[in-house]
């Protein structure tokens, strides 16, 4: 589904996967601007779904996220067939929940400039498939939870070199006593 208009654009990419399993559902999200601003979101529902209600859900977050971000075009990629082809309108919905998620989907849609949804290989999407993944497997009564990411640029066992910085000073100044 693509509609255009000319005026300057606050353009997003998002990558959506939603994940059920036995231990949960979940929606994994990424939002990216042309500016390297990257949003990444592990999102946890603490409800009954199908894998593609989950799915389902994952879209409509990351259009939530964009409206929340004031994108006006969107790119979105998702590596379900089913969710990209119904939302472009080539495959039909006939199950009542999954037709209710798909008005959503087109009333939010409606609201941006530009959009464009795209259905990627399992493989091009492989960093919200984790995303959602950590959601539906999150521990259920752990309160409030944090995750922190952060890269180590070196072993831990490196050892760094100690160094002293020292500065010549030319002019008279009130250290000129103490260095003399």
């Amino acid at each position: 589904m693509t509609t255009s208009t000319t005026s300057e654009k606050n353009k997003w990419t998002i990558f959506v996967d939603g994940s059920s399993n036995s231990q949960g559902s979940g929606a994994g999200i990424i939002l990216e601007n042309e500016d390297g601003v990257l949003i990444e979101v592990s999102l946890g529902l603490s409800f009954p779904t199908t894998n593609n209600q989950a799915e389902y859900e994952a879209f409509l977050a990351g259009l939530r996220l964009a409206e929340d971000m004031g994108a006006e075009e969107i790119r979105i990629f998702t590596d379900s067939q089913l969710v990209a082809s119904q939302v472009s309108g080539e495959y039909q919905t006939k199950e009542e929940r999954l037709l209710e998620y798909l008005n959503l989907i087109r009333t939010k849609l409606a609201k941006f400039k530009e959009t464009e949804v795209k259905h990627v290989p399992r493989e091009h999407n492989a960093r919200a498939d984790v995303l959602s993944k950590l959601a539906s497997t999150r521990r259920k009564k752990a309160g409030n939870q944090s995750l922190i990411q952060e890269t180590l640029t070196k072993p831990s066992i490196e050892k760094t070199a100690e160094v002293m910085h020292i500065c010549a000073v030319d002019e008279q100044s009130w250290m000129s006593p103490v260095y003399n």
